[in-house]
């Protein structure tokens, strides 16, 4: 009986050591390291660019025409280590008469505005962007332009007021 006993509970043992003994499993694990954002005009949330006060209606009188540019730079600084270009994406409401230009809520009427790339003139409608590499001392400068654009002429006076949005993608 003693025998019977020790094979019983070996059997046991052996049953229940198979019955844990399930097949191997993989565990994926995965991440993604990125760098921090560089800082976009030294942390303030809004860039404010004046077309001026004094856009005479008379100088937009005529269908294509547009106010004097207004320079100013979208300046990065601080861009960490390893982040070699930043791609800014602008975004906005076209304007229906002109869907490269962006729509003023202002009191102004038919009137829009043209925002654009210094140096080389091209126009930054809805979803355009630009890439600029980061440079040695970790920042980066877009130089842009804005004003006010009549694809209708016969503008009336009042104010100019549009929202761009700018975002960024870090490589």
């Amino acid at each position: 009986m003693k025998g019977i006993a020790k094979f019983s509970v070996l059997a046991l043992l052996a049953m229940s050591y198979q019955a844990a003994n399930a097949d191997p499993i993989n565990i994926n694990i995965t991440g993604n390291v990125v760098a921090a954002p560089c800082s976009v005009n030294n942390n303030t949330s809004n860039l404010n660019v004046s077309l001026g006060n004094a856009i005479q209606a008379t100088d937009l009188a005529s269908p294509g025409d547009g106010s004097t540019l207004k320079p100013f730079n979208l300046a990065l600084t601080a861009c960490p280590f390893g982040t070699s270009n930043v791609k800014v994406t602008f975004s906005g409401t076209p304007d229906t008469a002109s869907p490269t230009m962006y729509k003023s809520t202002g009191t102004a009427t038919n009137v829009a505005v043209e925002l654009s790339q210094q140096g080389t003139g091209t126009i930054l409608s809805n979803n355009s962007t630009l890439t600029q590499p980061v440079l040695a001392d970790k920042t980066v400068t877009y130089a842009l332009n804005a004003r006010a654009y009549t694809t209708a002429g016969s503008v009336m006076p009042g104010n100019v007021s549009t929202v761009v949005q700018a975002s960024f993608t870090y490589n």
